[in-house]
């Protein structure tokens, strides 16, 4: 599954919901995220084709010769057009960040990744699959280029054994500006600065509102008491003119 040409430009997330399910204790072999700057055609790697030119990030949930890793098993691989995949050894010298999953198959929630992409300085990964609304972090790499134009697509692969792998849902969005579902716009780089000018208890626009109540108070006392001065002046004034 793959959508068409995706700017994936400065400071990026990608957010999917998924699920991988099956019967019984033997399952396999996984599947892959893909941002590549060529199209998928099927292939050995995750269903995929290898040699590719860009960034998998794949979920292994069958070990074949990695001994003192726990799977499943969640890596970064970050291809050239010209390296192969190491599937004799699930990607062991391809790999550029992991962390193992255990319990992301067969989860009792929809299980979550959210990758942020700092533009040529850091990818993060997090998943989401052991409580809901509760985000693990998998890992960071260092600086790492990505190109900037391309396709964001997804498979599987089962091999001789049996599973499941369910996309439920894909968000794709810039830090500084996301899309709506109503097709509008948010711009996220102002956020947090709307936040860092509401009113709080006690200061900015409940202090001016308190001041000018007061205020009012003071000018209401100033005309009673300038009203009746100028009465009694009046009335003084009058008695004086009648001798």
């Amino acid at each position: 599954m793959q959508n068409r040409y995706f700017e994936f430009g400065q400071d990026t997330i990608i957010e999917v919901t998924f699920q991988i399910h099956g019967a019984g204790n033997l399952h396999g072999d996984g599947m892959a995220i893909w941002i590549t700057k060529q199209r998928a055609t099927p292939g050995p790697v995750f269903g995929s084709t290898d040699k590719f030119e860009g960034l998998g990030i794949f979920i292994d949930t069958y070990k074949n010769a990695r001994p003192g890793l726990v799977f499943p098993y969640v890596m970064a691989m970050l291809g050239n057009s010209s390296t192969t995949y190491d599937k004799d050894h699930d990607g062991s010298a391809n790999e550029l960040a992991g962390c193992s999953a255990r319990g992301i198959r067969t989860a009792s929630i929809p299980t979550k990744m959210r990758l942020t992409y700092f533009q040529e300085q850091s990818l993060n990964v997090e998943l989401q699959y052991q409580v809901a609304d509760e985000w693990t972090d998998c890992f960071e790499t260092g600086p790492l280029k990505i190109p900037s134009l391309v396709y964001l697509g997804f498979s599987a692969e089962t091999g001789e054994l049996h599973d499941n792998h369910d996309i439920l849902a894909v968000e794709t969005w810039n830090m500084h500006v996301r899309d709506n579902t109503d097709g509008s716009k948010t711009d996220n780089t102002n956020r947090g600065k709307n936040k860092a000018t509401a009113a709080k208890p006690g200061t900015g626009q409940e202090s001016r509102g308190w001041g000018w109540f007061f205020l009012k108070i003071v000018l209401f006392f100033v005309v009673i008491v300038g009203g009746y001065v100028g009465f009694t002046m009046y009335r003084t004034s009058k008695r004086g003119s009648r001798f």
